[in-house]
């Protein structure tokens, strides 16, 4: 049974770099299914029939925040029609069988490099968004599809530059941590600066700072910030709004998105209104940013109220320092989810879980 949970394991860092590209077909609009969710919920299941006899030390502060967003979701009840609920609830049955990652992957019987697996499935995304930024550059086609149109920007299969690049970033932390070759560094630097995603290049100097910090190397961060100063000067710049860092819409928007999920978090500022439930509270069918907030810890604040946000803290707290490589990532991860719902992004999760198991130092 072991082997083949490895081997499933093995085919999940295989096919996440295919991004949106694995979405199976639903025919309900508000229901996403990848095929990565398949073999996660098979890799859990197969995993409890070995039945495991010990759980790892973040077992409590997971199950903490499970019961506050369950408990957010009963008394939601009289505010949502009962199917909506359901489908609701379907994201916390997603991000449990993601947190059943961590479990399963901290198994003394589950020997994988991890790391290894992780960097190499980073650095196909970074592939795959090179590619695209060559061969496809106006990806403007896919408003009719309800994303974001982008003009010159990487987004590689996920369909979003800020997601791509925060992946490629934690992918670059963990092979430099790891001390992957030199040269695959820049493959993973020139596709994240081609997203033009602030949040991202903010995170990169956080992380930055991290690092100096651990490793005591303050020249090398003062000359990193320099050379990225100097390359962002020089990006290419063809056309469209979405390549000018400059750029004040999206700024306004976000801050009218945070008014908003203040507005929310006010009218239930103890559980909140329902975990995953904005999308039927704002009665938008058809956005794909509708079930969130351009911030996860307001996204956590306004679905679960200060119950859940101080369990989500709690389990964020019991992270810190288990390594060099969580530490570091958990500072781009935070800071990059001041301004996108990261926290919560499949992708995002699942590597975050599985990195935690690594504990790779």
């Amino acid at each position: 049974m072991i082997k083949i949970i490895n081997i499933l394991i093995y085919s999940l860092l295989a096919i996440l770099p295919f991004g949106q590209l694995t979405r199976l077909p639903i025919p309900h609009p508000n229901i996403n299914l990848y095929l990565h969710d398949i073999l996660i919920s098979f890799i859990i299941i197969l995993w409890l029939t070995t039945k495991p006899k010990k759980l790892p030390s973040l077992a409590k502060p997971i199950a903490l925040f499970i019961s506050a967003c369950l408990i957010s979701l009963i008394l939601a009840i009289p505010r949502f029609q009962p199917q909506q609920l359901l489908v609701s609830s379907l994201y916390l049955i997603r991000w449990t069988a993601y947190a059943g990652l961590y479990f399963v992957l901290k198994d003394k019987r589950i020997k994988l490099p991890l790391y290894r697996l992780m960097v190499f499935s980073s650095l196909a995304l970074a592939i795959f968004g090179l590619t695209q930024y060559l061969l496809v550059p106006d990806t403007r086609f896919l408003a009719a599809a309800h994303w974001d149109d982008h003009y010159y920007r990487v987004i590689a299969t996920l369909g979003d530059p800020a997601f791509v690049g925060i992946i490629l970033l934690l992918g670059l932390i963990l092979a430099i941590i790891a001390k992957f070759p030199v040269w695959l560094y820049p493959v993973y630097l020139i596709p994240l600066l081609l997203t033009y995603s602030r949040s991202t290049y903010l995170s990169l100097v956080a992380a930055a700072v991290a690092y100096s910090f651990f490793k005591r190397r303050f020249k090398m961060f003062v000359f990193a910030l320099l050379a990225l100063a100097i390359v962002l000067t020089f990006l290419p710049r063809p056309g469209g709004e979405g390549v000018k860092l400059e750029r004040l819409a999206s700024i306004s928007q976000r801050a009218e998105n945070y008014r908003e999920g203040i507005a929310i978090f006010k009218k239930s500022p103890i559980f909140g209104v329902g975990f995953n439930t904005l999308r039927f509270y704002r009665q938008d069918q058809v956005s794909h940013a509708a079930a969130g907030l351009d911030s996860s810890l307001l996204f956590i604040l306004a679905t679960t109220g200060l119950v859940g946000l101080i369990a989500y803290l709690n389990l964020l707290k019991n992270l810190w320092r288990k390594s060099i490589a969580i530490t570091i990532s958990l500072v781009a991860l935070l800071i990059h989810s001041f301004f996108q719902n990261t926290l919560f992004y499949p992708w995002v999760m699942i590597w975050f879980w599985i990195l935690l198991a690594t504990e790779y130092s």
